[in-house]
C-alpha cells in the first residue's frame, strides 16, 4: 500500500469514537453520574455538627433545582409517597429540653397538597405526644407549625399563616425562645398568636424517644409532594433581622453568599442537598475497565497503523 492512498484511521468516518478525547467525556459522564448517586444517599450536612449529622435519603428520593439563585444550587424532590423522605436519626443536639431555645428552618416548594402534608418534622405521635411538626396547609391557609404538650395528641403551640403557593417557593421558619413560639412565611411575620385551644406548654422529644427528624412526612405519615431545600436547626432563636436576610440573600447573585450566612448565623445542621464530589466504589471500577480498554484499542490501532504506513 503507499503513503499517497493511505488514510489516517481517526480521519475516516466512524473513528471519532475512539479518539482520547471521547473517552475521558465518556468518563467525565461516568463520574458525574456518581457523584450524583452518592448525593441521592447522603444529605450532607454543612452545619457546625459535621457529618455526623448527615442525613439519608431514600431512593425515591430525586434532585432538581434549588431554592438559592447563585451556585447551581439543588433541592431533594419527594413525590407524595412514604418511600420518598429524608431521615436524620436522633441527636440531643437537634432535640433540646423543652426551655431552651432553638430553630428550625427550610424553603418549601410544593406541587401539591391533600391539607395534610408534613415536610419537616421531628414528631412523637406514639404515646403522649412530643416534638413538632410543619403542615403545608392549603394555599391561601399557609403553613402551619405545631409544638405538642405530652398530653396525648393535645397541642402546645398551633401557628398558621403565609402563603403555601404550589409551585413558588416558600421561605418557612419557626422559633422557639423558651416559652413562646413564632412563625415566618418569606422574610416577615406570619403568626405570633396561639391558638386559644393550645395550652402554650412544649414537651420536646427526650433520647428515650429516639426521635428521628423527617423531611416529606411524619412519624405517622402526611407524605408531602415538592422539593425541600436547605433545611436547618439552630440551638438559638433567630431574631427578625436574621430571618429577613436569610430570605433576601436566597436570591443574592454570589455563590455561596446564602449558606456562609446560614452556618454564620449557627446552624447546627444544614441540608443543602448539593452532590458530593464522590465516585462509587463500583464506578470507579467500571471506569477504569473503560480506561484500560480505551488505552488497548489505541495501542492496537496505532501498531495496525504502522503496518499500514510500511512500504509494500
Amino acid at each position: 500500500m503507499s503513503r499517497t492512498n493511505f488514510v489516517p484511521r481517526a480521519a475516516r468516518p466512524g473513528r471519532g469514537l475512539s479518539s482520547p478525547a471521547f473517552r475521558l467525556a465518556a468518563v467525565g459522564l461516568v463520574f458525574g453520574a456518581a457523584a450524583a448517586a452518592r448525593a441521592q444517599v447522603i444529605s450532607p450536612n454543612t452545619g457546625s455538627l459535621g457529618s455526623s449529622a448527615n442525613a439519608t435519603n431514600s431512593a425515591a428520593v430525586t434532585f432538581g433545582p434549588g431554592a438559592v439563585t447563585a451556585g447551581g444550587d439543588l433541592s431533594a424532590v419527594y413525590d407524595g409517597t412514604l418511600a420518598a423522605s429524608t431521615t436524620r436519626p436522633y441527636i440531643a443536639a437537634l432535640n433540646p429540653p423543652s426551655a431552651s431555645p432553638f430553630t428550625i428552618e427550610f424553603w418549601g416548594r410544593p406541587t401539591a397538597s391533600d391539607n395534610d402534608d408534613a415536610p419537616v418534622s421531628n414528631r412523637v405521635a406514639a404515646g403522649n405526644r412530643s416534638g413538632w411538626v410543619f403542615f403545608q396547609r392549603d394555599a391561601a391557609t399557609g403553613w402551619n407549625f405545631r409544638m405538642y404538650n405530652g398530653v396525648g395528641s393535645a397541642l402546645g403551640w398551633d401557628l398558621t399563616g403565609g402563603t403555601a403557593t404550589l409551585n413558588a417557593w416558600s421561605h418557612v421558619v419557626a422559633t422557639w425562645n423558651g416559652s413562646a413560639a413564632t412563625l415566618y412565611v418569606n422574610g416577615v411575620l406570619a403568626d405570633n398568636t396561639n391558638d386559644p385551644a393550645a395550652t402554650g406548654v412544649y414537651n420536646a422529644n427526650p433520647a428515650s424517644t429516639s426521635a428521628s427528624l423527617i423531611l416529606a412526612q411524619s412519624d405517622t405519615g402526611s407524605p408531602y409532594t415538592g422539593s425541600v431545600d436547605e433545611t436547618a436547626f439552630y440551638g438559638s432563636a433567630l431574631t427578625p433581622v436574621q430571618v429577613l436576610a436569610h430570605f433576601n440573600a436566597a436570591s443574592s447573585g454570589i455563590a455561596g453568599a446564602y449558606h456562609s450566612l446560614v452556618r454564620s448565623d449557627g446552624a447546627l445542621l444544614q441540608l443543602s442537598n448539593n452532590p458530593v464530589p464522590e465516585p462509587g466504589t463500583a464506578v470507579l471500577t467500571g471506569a477504569g475497565a473503560l480506561l484500560l480498554l480505551g488505552h488497548r484499542a489505541l495501542r492496537r490501532r496505532k501498531q495496525r497503523d504502522a503496518q499500514q504506513l510500511s512500504p509494500s
